[in-house]
């Protein structure tokens, strides 16, 4: 999933922002319900756009709407498709796990899932760096597919650095280092237009120079040690998924064990509620939510988080606040961790480790 388009996203304020969301089938048969949701959803769209603005008003955004909804190539899709349009935008997101339905016409677009993606690994880089050459994987779980634009895959200019591999003298690392920094330039061109966690692999002496002229370090992910240059992109994507799987089970586990910790210090907060006003103030340093919790509020004269909205005009109402809590913490610096359904059961399915 794509932070850079998660922060454009997330800092437009601006009503109507409407969102699109809704699950797809990757493969035929089922694929061709894909066209048929799609234009349902236009079509809901169109009809509580003119409600709310009337038909004049409403004519511009719905006719983006339909523009977008044309540019979707139905028979390639994942597990989830999502249409962000306001006067601003027009995005069309692939997402890679089942999604719930949703239309949203609210003064924010519905960005919990791309939050969810982002945060869960799902989508994710290998850099495959060897001597002679480095070449750039595209992932979504276990699929992988290279990347063959942007400078990639990389030929390194110094042909004899394959040979005599266990030669390290100065003016040979001089030119693995060389070629490494240069492969680092190359990669955050990419990453800085489509931003996710990378996985490095390579035998060890590699990973290592690598690491010593990267630009930025933090953004390697997981490493994964080998000589990987005759196998397959298909299967170093499945090699590198174990690694990301298993390293985005320890973050879970481990934000459970500091909801934990923080319960000692008298540092948590739970139940949405709380959790908003906490947010609201900018203490929230790491959001705990079960990936399926979702709840409509509103928001009273003082601010204050109301979930009966029995008494609330439309307008009035989140269809999501756990949506909207979530990039109050993204935007105040805090971290969101989303963990399996009923692993927060004594917490009210949402918890926050505060900063004081």
């Amino acid at each position: 999933m794509d932070k850079i388009l998660l922060d454009r996203l997330m800092q437009e304020k601006t009503y109507p922002c409407v969102s699109l969301i809704f699950p797809t089938y990757r493969t035929a048969p089922d694929n061709q319900k894909n066209a048929i949701r799609l234009k349902k959803m236009v079509r809901e769209a169109s009809d509580k756009l003119e409600q709310e603005l009337g038909k004049r008003d409403s004519n511009e955004l719905v006719e983006k709407i339909k523009d977008l909804a044309a540019r979707v190539d139905i028979s390639r899709t994942l597990d989830g498709l999502a249409l962000f349009v306001n006067k601003n935008i027009a995005e069309i997101v692939d997402i890679p796990f089942r999604v719930r339905e949703r239309l949203i016409i609210d003064k924010t677009f519905a960005t919990r899932d791309l939050i969810m993606g982002v945060n869960r690994g799902l989508s994710y880089y290998v850099l495959d760096i060897s001597l002679y050459r480095a070449r750039l994987l595209s992932c979504n779980r276990d699929k992988a597919q290279e990347v063959t634009e942007n400078g990639f895959p990389v030929m390194s200019e110094f042909p004899d650095l394959e040979l005599n591999p266990t030669d390290f003298s100065r003016e040979k690392e001089k030119q693995i280092k060389e070629f490494f920094n240069k492969v680092d330039k190359l990669f955050l061109n990419n990453y800085f237009v489509n931003s996710a966690k990378v996985v490095l692999a390579g035998v060890q002496k590699n990973l290592s120079f690598y690491k010593e002229v990267a630009d930025v370090k933090d953004i390697i992910y997981e490493q994964l040690e080998g000589n990987y240059e005759n196998i397959s992109a298909h299967d170093l994507g499945k090699k590198a998924w174990e690694v990301v799987r298993e390293k985005n089970k320890k973050e879970r586990h481990n934000a459970l064990n500091e909801i934990q910790r923080a319960v000692s210090v008298n540092k948590l907060a739970s139940g949405l509620s709380e959790v908003w006003r906490f947010a609201a103030e900018g203490r929230v340093n790491m959001l705990v939510v079960e990936e399926d919790f979702h709840l409509p509020a509103g928001l009273d004269e003082n601010n204050t988080l109301v979930l009966d909205t029995s008494n609330l005009l439309e307008k009035q109402i989140m269809p999501d606040a756990v949506d909207e809590v979530g990039e109050m913490v993204l935007e105040k610096g805090g971290k969101v961790v989303f963990v399996d359904n009923g692993t927060m059961g004594n917490y009210q399915k949402i918890a926050a480790v505060l900063r004081y």
